[in-house]
């Protein structure tokens, strides 16, 4: 590619390629990462220590997708909608940096799910080396370990709209308590953790094999003391366990 951008998120993927970038490039990569508050705090500090790591230019760009009514009625576009605004601000920097090409973490898994920002991004001429590659997420996986990347069995990390309903209005204040909420349960020890927000319901995904820890005395008190102090009214355990992309059931 000559020279690279590469869109890091802060999870293991995008850290992987930027580290293979690295060797590839050297000098030549320089790493972006959106702030905005749509997306986890704990990202943008990985997405920092993976960078700094690396000695890789790590540019943050303020993304101001709350004021885009279209991404905020939250409808089955929106991720469509957010991706095409990301892409727009990426492009922008790599022709101020003179950069050739831009880059993320998409892979074979990705493919699975419904992610319309995907082929935005392809259609773009965004690359997805991983993807082109056919690697997935157990292969990264394995490749982040073995090149010691310390976040390499970190859970997979999402874009905190993804977690309201679709057709439930997104807003600031809701996107906070979700992070909130989020960060506590992480606090009691859950690994993989997902609050699913249902206005004025709090659906709570945590792996199979955590759900009786979490519905037991005295974790199932302090939750609920916790939820409800944030301000949700109504707080459920879902059965099923935590699962990718689980708000795309709702999608015909």
């Amino acid at each position: 590619m000559g020279s690279v951008l590469i869109a890091l998120s802060g999870g293991v993927d995008s850290a992987f390629l930027l580290q293979i970038a690295s060797e590839t490039l050297k000098e030549k990569v320089k790493a972006v990462t959106f702030t905005s508050p749509i997306f986890p705090k704990n990202d943008l500090i990985r997405a920092q220590n993976v960078a700094r790591k690396l000695k890789i230019d790590h540019i943050k760009i303020k993304f101001d997708i709350l004021s885009h009514g279209d991404f905020c009625k939250n409808d089955k576009m929106r991720c469509h909608v957010c991706k095409t605004k990301m892409i727009e601000e990426l492009k922008k920097e790599a022709k101020r940096q003179g950069i050739n090409h831009i880059a993320d973490g998409s892979n074979i898994d990705d493919m699975k799910d419904y992610r319309p920002g995907l082929l935005v991004a392809q259609k773009s001429g965004i690359k997805s080396p991983l993807l082109e590659a056919g690697l997935g997420k157990k292969d990264i996986r394995q490749e982040a370990q073995e090149r010691k990347i310390e976040i390499w069995n970190m859970p997979s990390s999402a874009c905190l709209a993804s977690r309201i309903a679709y057709g439930a209005y997104i807003n600031e204040s809701d996107l906070s308590i979700i992070e909130k909420g989020e960060e506590f349960l992480h606090q009691l020890d859950f690994r993989e953790v997902r609050i699913r927000y249902h206005p004025p319901i709090a659906r709570i995904e945590v792996s199979t094999q955590e759900i009786v820890r979490l519905a037991e005395l005295p974790i199932r008190d302090k939750v609920l003391e916790k939820l409800k102090e944030l301000g949700f009214k109504y707080i459920t355990l879902d059965l099923s366990g935590f699962r990718s992309g689980s708000m795309n059931d709702l999608l015909s």
